[in-house]
């Protein structure tokens, strides 16, 4: 049997454990009796015999079961890798709740385990944090919320301050640097506004406005919301009072297209404006052909066809968040005269589960995500394996049980947080990863660009951010 068939075998067998009672692949069932955290602490001194014990704390059961299957899986992967390094892998099912969560950690604890993965959600990480603080042993959880990291505890999920930096400076680099901000009303939303406002993190970037709305809020609400955030109501008001002004002179005009080149030449080479006026121009000599009423027909037709102003204190607009409202935004920034060509529309890793393609108001869009190149082999191998594309989340898995075969071939149990920390870092099929003194996790970061035929790389300067 190839080494394939054997992870394929071995993960049935070790997740119908975890589903038939509370242990893995190998587990030894712990007693019987209940035991309180103390007795669990006194009794359980880690003994360096035998396979090195890696306990993944995912929700096996419930609304996330999928997810917490998918990581499992993907740890699988970086176990089988190396046949000849003997690892245990103790999956214990947190239930995807804080109480789960805490008997999976007492259960890692009986189990003497000499690494943790988990969990997967960042506010079930302090009551692992305390069921687990008589020991020095890694905790390496999925979250990205990164107020979690600190101690014995790493944070695996890609920070949004990581993220900000990657963009912002790609923002910066596309000469566009005045940002307007609108996210839902959540802990997310917060980390990307105050990445924004950190000079550190923003550089030559300037955040110029930012609102939230209820998670709860209907279209009408948001579209409110949008409207206000870009200025709407002035932009428009100060276009139709250009407009009555513009429209007399053209007509009047004895060359319309040299005053509509007048008027660009009054804004800024690469503004909208600039290249609005000019296109009008260009209109005009195209039709002139037809004659001056007809070309004075069709280029004032396009002036009246504009709803308002280009936006003139702002040229981004970031959306943090991927849900059904989504889309929505963006046709509302379309709309409203705020998206593209106007604004460059971006946002965070979380776009990538959503199908942008659709929505033409995405095209030319910019989202932060894990560099897809270097996890190609790692993909590849999910698929193959078990026949199914995984979530992006699920080669956290990867990266974290990479750090449980190092440490394995290196003989270092249990996994300590200086070990986790080596400067070298890790690396494998899903490309090269590190932690800082910050006890994040530094993640190959890309640009991508939204496009009818799918996401496409922008600045090929993938690499762990900083």
């Amino acid at each position: 049997m190839n080494w394939k068939g054997m992870l394929r075998a071995a993960l049935i067998v070790a997740l119908g454990l975890v589903l038939s009672a509370c242990g893995g692949a190998a587990v030894r069932q712990g007693p019987s009796k209940p035991q309180t955290q103390q007795q669990v602490q006194r009794s359980v001194a880690p003994v360096a015999t035998g396979p090195m014990r890696v306990a993944i704390l995912a929700p096996l059961t419930g609304d996330f079961a999928p997810i917490g299957q998918q990581l499992v899986n993907a740890t699988a992967i970086a176990l089988f890798e190396d046949q000849q390094t003997p690892v245990e892998l103790l999956p214990f099912d947190t239930r995807g709740t804080p109480e789960g969560a805490a008997e999976a950690a007492n259960s890692a604890l009986r189990q003497r385990a000499d690494m943790v993965i988990g969990p997967l959600f960042g506010k079930h990480v302090p009551v692992v944090r305390q069921t687990l603080a008589g020991s020095n042993v890694a905790i390496l959880t999925f979250t990205n919320d990164t107020t979690m990291a600190g101690g014995n505890v790493f944070v695996l999920g890609i920070s949004v301050a990581d993220q900000m930096h990657r963009m912002m400076g790609q923002l910066a680099r596309d000469g566009r640097n005045r940002v307007l901000l609108l996210g839902p009303d959540t802990a997310y939303t917060e980390h990307v506004l105050a990445a924004l406002q950190s000079p550190n993190i923003s550089g030559p970037v300037q955040l110029v406005r930012a609102a939230t709305f209820d998670s709860a809020a209907d279209f009408n609400s948001i579209a409110e919301q949008v409207k206000k955030l870009t200025d709407y109501d002035r932009r428009r008001a100060n276009w139709r009072s250009y407009e009555s002004r513009l429209v007399p002179q053209v007509r009047a005009a004895a060359d319309p297209a040299g005053l509509l080149q007048g008027e660009a030449a009054k804004f800024a080479p690469d503004s909208v404006s600039y290249r609005m006026l000019q296109g009008m121009a260009s209109i005009y000599r195209q039709h002139i052909s037809r004659g001056r009423n007809a070309a004075l027909s069709e280029v004032i037709s396009r002036i009246e066809g504009v709803d308002a102003s280009p936006a003139d204190d702002f040229d981004v607009v970031m959306l943090p968040f991927a849900d059904e409202n989504l889309i929505a935004v963006g046709s509302m920034l379309d709309l409203y005269n705020a998206g593209h060509p106007f604004a460059r529309v971006v946002g965070t890793n979380l776009w990538q589960n959503e199908d942008l393609a659709r929505g033409p108001s995405f095209h030319q869009a910019w989202y932060t995500a894990a560099d897809q190149t270097a996890q190609q082999p790692f993909l590849q191998t999910y698929r193959s394996t078990y026949q199914a594309v995984p979530d992006p989340i699920a080669v956290l898995g990867y990266y974290a049980a990479r750090v449980a075969m190092s440490a394995a071939s290196a003989n270092i149990r249990p996994v300590t947080p200086i070990f986790v920390r080596r400067p070298n870092g890790f690396s494998g099929q899903a490309g090269a990863v590190l932690f800082g003194a910050d006890n994040l996790m530094r993640h190959p970061l890309t640009i991508y660009e939204v496009t009818p035929e799918g996401p496409r790389e922008v600045d090929g300067q993938a690499g762990p951010s900083s």
